[in-house]
């Protein structure tokens, strides 16, 4: 952001952002993307989180655990998958002879809204679940009606879930940079807008790109402004809690609602079963013709499974790394208080989320690459990565649950002789384990999925899956052998996620 020529501080660059229309349109449209998309996935997101937390549905564990695998597949992928369904000569579209196209800020709206949902659903869901009994209880007792508990109760007290999540899906919303590349074609964003002028081999303009970071970090700072001031002036602690009993559903009302759960979950899992199809298909030039075939997985096998254990062995240790620190300094942020270290770290924290990953890969090997902290092309230099830009996942899970739990449990430990570091370790830990257990699985889900950073740091032989799938889609234009290491991809998760999400669970039914 300053001139190269002189080497001075100025404003110039900032003033060519905000008078070029192509710049500005790219604000707005990232803008309308990320706040439509977020909004249509709270409706479903809270909407279903709150019907299988607090009522009997069948198979509520499936349906958590299936949500939460909506988004396994990486971005670029599914929008990659919605736009071969679509697209103006998309398999549907060409079946039906519709003359319409996925393609274009409205698409690219649709893919981000079932792209992000699973967020708002997990951390809602488990906010509707750890809700008091005897704060319902006493409102029922005193005459109050199902709705009025429901908005008045309910919804309230679950607010630090549900209004985290919203944050944490704007911010995914907003630095998507896969599905406006996909899908956008002319709908210009930011992330797009920064991509092309750091790599661009034509038209490269790297202080444009700084400028635009520095738009979207202020966009992002001025949500978590508003999110951290929304919830520091109500209160959501309890001091004791006893887990809700779920209600019953008549039959016709357990069918819509179970109805109302298969849309959505076809929805989330439309590119997922694509990329299924697709893995059985011949590809030619790009084109799939209608003929079974295991060649793709032939193909993949052959070239090796290096990729699939770096990424699983990235994905433990960046989940870990992000999980213990993560929940330290969310203790920081909601116990401590500190007038100025509490709100500058929580920025700091979420700033590489928002950050484009191209962008933050950049920096990170300008930073190290040289000795001593020599780490360019290095597998810590990927888990560094990762743990920088999925860290908010376990801060906000495990802040959200922190504001649950009273101080007072606390200090009647410490009044009774225990030290600090144990009073955290056998009370406030056990009490937020559901909460980070939510921000772990989200992190890990990231992870394994991440690609825009990844194409930047990686090196052989520490080349994680994201980067071969992101090579034969767009290099090789080979879709079915994308589309079968995609599978993998899915696959070498499913076991550990389904136990952590059982954990979850398990947990919440508890009462944890």
């Amino acid at each position: 952001t300053f001139e190269n020529r002189a080497l001075s501080f100025s404003p110039i660059h900032y003033i060519d952002f905000f008078s070029r229309s192509e710049t500005l349109s790219a604000t707005v449209n990232s803008l309308v993307i990320a706040l439509t998309s977020t909004g249509l996935a709270a409706l479903i997101g809270v909407s279903l989180a709150y019907l299988i937390a607090r009522y009997r549905v069948a198979g509520s564990t499936a349906i958590v655990f299936l949500v939460t695998m909506a988004s396994v597949s990486p971005p670029f992928l599914g929008a990659y998958a919605w736009r071969l369904l679509l697209g103006r000569n998309g398999v549907v579209t060409n079946y039906l002879g519709l003359d319409v196209s996925i393609v274009g800020l409205h698409g690219v709206i649709w893919v981000i809204t079932w792209l992000v949902f699973p967020i708002i659903f997990l951390l809602s869901h488990s906010s509707f679940q750890s809700l008091d009994a005897g704060h319902i209880e006493a409102a029922e007792s005193l005459g109050a009606k199902p709705p009025r508990v429901r908005m008045t109760v309910e919804i309230p007290l679950a607010l630090p879930g549900i209004i985290t999540g919203l944050y944490l899906a704007t911010m995914a919303a907003l630095s998507d940079f896969g599905t406006p590349r996909i899908i956008g074609l002319d709908v210009n964003a930011l992330p797009v807008l920064i991509y092309t002028s750091f790599l661009s081999e034509a038209g490269r303009n790297p202080a444009l790109a700084a400028t635009g970071s520095m738009v979207l970090i202020t966009i992002s700072s001025l949500f978590l402004m508003a999110q951290q001031i929304y919830l520091a002036r109500r209160g959501f602690a309890v001091v004791s809690s006893r887990a809700l009993d779920r209600k019953p559903l008549s039959p016709l009302a357990h069918v819509i609602v179970l109805a109302a759960v298969i849309i959505a979950l076809l929805m989330a899992f439309t590119p997922h079963l694509t990329v299924l199809i697709s893995s059985f298909m011949e590809w030619r030039v790009g084109l799939p013709r209608a003929n079974f075939t295991l060649a793709n997985y032939a193909t993949m096998w052959r070239t090796g499974m290096g990729p699939a254990w770096v990424t699983l062995s990235l994905g433990i240790a960046g989940t870990l790394a992000a999980t213990a620190i993560g929940l330290g300094i969310a203790y920081v942020i909601i116990r401590k208080r500190y007038r100025v270290i509490a709100p500058v770290l929580s920025l700091t924290v979420m700033m590489p989320y928002v950050i484009p990953g191209t962008v933050l890969g950049i920096g990170l090997i300008m930073m190290f690459n040289r000795a001593p902290l020599q780490l360019t092309g290095t597998w810590f230099i990927l888990v560094l990565a990762y743990l920088i830009r999925n860290l908010p996942f376990t801060v906000k899970a495990s802040e959200a649950a922190l504001r649950r739990v009273h101080p007072a449990l606390e200090e009647a430990a410490i009044s009774l002789g225990a030290r600090p570091f144990r009073v955290f370790v056998t009370i406030t830990a056990p009490l937020v384990l559901a909460g980070a257990v939510t921000g772990a699985t989200l992190t890990f889900l990231h992870i394994v999925t991440e690609l825009s950073s990844t194409i930047v740091l990686y090196r052989p032989p520490w080349k994680p899956m994201t980067a071969v799938i992101f090579e034969n889609t767009l290099v090789d234009s080979d879709f079915g052998v994308s589309a079968a290491q995609t599978i993998l991809l899915m696959m070498i998760i499913y076991i550990p996620l389904y136990f952590i999400v059982r954990y979850g669970q398990i947990r919440g039914q508890s009462g944890g």
